[in-house]
């Protein structure tokens, strides 16, 4: 059975469906630039064997400029355009509005593309175009960036595009072809201990899903949550490896990769149990790879956080201690000279027995000080000396 223009898959929006497919809507600066004609498009159009076939064939040559692709249109759509063409070629001479015949029309479309060198679509160039559409979904498997892709390849090779419901289907069965590949390479190379695991994550408790609770990003980096970073991991560990040994054999680029783990996250647990086994487990490896990745770097931010933090309160730390250990020195230097001063002091007589003089040594600087004071300055000449 025919597919229904609501059946097929929607390959572009409205709006990106009409700047490709839709007649061209011209203002005043776009008109003077596509339908001002050079001598040989001008050649052209007036060689229509009659006055509306030429200036439908001059709308056209314009229209194909602008968007490189043939229109079907009725002198009501192009009002403004067929004045101004009639006016600035035709003399401004009237005409019968009629309709020109399918013959003229597509032998305008021939005649036109070759004068542009363009190659007017056939179905010789399907495989051709399925072909680029195979190396292209490698890439990216959304239906908008093939689309561009396809109408790029066109365009540099100066091939008019085809209908869009060609497209639609052409990417329809590009898509699911890829969808088959992967299939089938996933149910040769996944083993039971392997789709048991995949199967963990769709288990259903009395509150959320395993995978949904592995979907909830950590709010801060406090040990309470990053606790919980590392249970996720853990229970993504097993999978992860898994994935890291599969995903290279699929063949799949790392837009794709990330394109199929938001699928994961997407559906929910219901619908990832509903779909084909081969695409659940291929969406629940991407999500695993990518899922542990994140949650690893989250573990080593949260460790670089909290070193950061040791490290300025270290600092903090520091800087008070060393501001303290001057002030004390500052404050020991004077009582030091006076140590000093002490061995030179002539009121002491030589006979002076040492007890009594380390006894008004400590008058000066309590014990404790004086033994602080003088192993800092021994550490300090020792430092001084090695350096040297």
């Amino acid at each position: 059975m025919m597919a229904t223009q609501s059946d097929r898959l929607a390959i572009l929006s409205d709006t990106e469906q009409f700047a490709l497919y839709g007649l061209p809507d011209f203002d005043d600066g776009q008109r003077s630039e596509y339908l001002s004609l050079c001598e040989e498009e001008l050649a052209l159009a007036s060689s229509r064997p009659s006055s509306h076939a030429q200036v439908y064939c001059a709308l056209q040559i314009g229209y194909f400029k602008a968007k490189h692709a043939f229109f079907r249109f009725t002198w009501d759509d192009v009002q403004d355009d067929s004045a101004f063409v009639e006016t600035r070629y035709f003399n401004g001479r009237t005409f019968e509005s009629f309709p020109i015949t399918k013959h003229e029309y597509f032998a305008q479309r021939a005649l036109i593309a070759e004068l542009f060198t363009y190659q007017l679509w056939s179905a010789d160039f399907l495989q051709r175009l399925r072909q680029q559409a195979d190396q292209i979904v490698r890439r990216d498997v959304t239906p908008g960036f093939i689309v561009t892709e396809l109408i790029a390849h066109l365009n540099e090779h100066k091939i008019v595009r085809p209908g869009y419901t060609t497209l639609q289907t052409l990417i329809s069965e590009t898509l699911s072809a890829e969808r088959q590949r992967l299939g089938c390479l996933l149910a040769g190379v996944l083993d039971e201990a392997a789709k048991d695991a995949l199967a963990q994550l769709l288990v259903r408790d009395d509150t959320l899903s395993e995978l949904a609770a592995l979907k909830q990003d950590a709010k801060d980096f406090g040990w309470r949550q990053m606790a919980r970073e590392r249970e996720k991991r853990a229970k993504l560990e097993v999978i992860y490896w898994i994935a890291k040994d599969l995903l290279p054999k699929l063949a799949i680029s790392q837009q794709n990769l990330h394109y199929y783990a938001d699928l994961a996250i997407f559906y929910t647990v219901y619908d990832l149990r509903r779909l084909k086994c081969e695409q659940t487990h291929l969406y629940l490896l991407c999500y695993a790879w990518q899922r542990y990745r994140q949650l690893t770097d989250n573990l080593v931010d949260a460790s670089g956080y909290h070193m950061k933090q040791f490290e300025d309160e270290s600092k903090v730390r520091t800087n008070k201690h060393f501001v303290a250990e001057q002030v004390r020195r500052q404050q020991e230097t004077p009582q030091v000279g006076r140590l000093l001063l002490l061995f030179v002091d002539e009121t002491v007589a030589d006979a002076t027995p040492f007890g009594d003089v380390r006894q008004r040594a400590f008058k000066i600087m309590a014990k404790n000080a004086l033994e602080s004071a003088g192993q800092l300055a021994e550490n300090s000449q020792r430092h001084i000396l090695s350096i040297e």
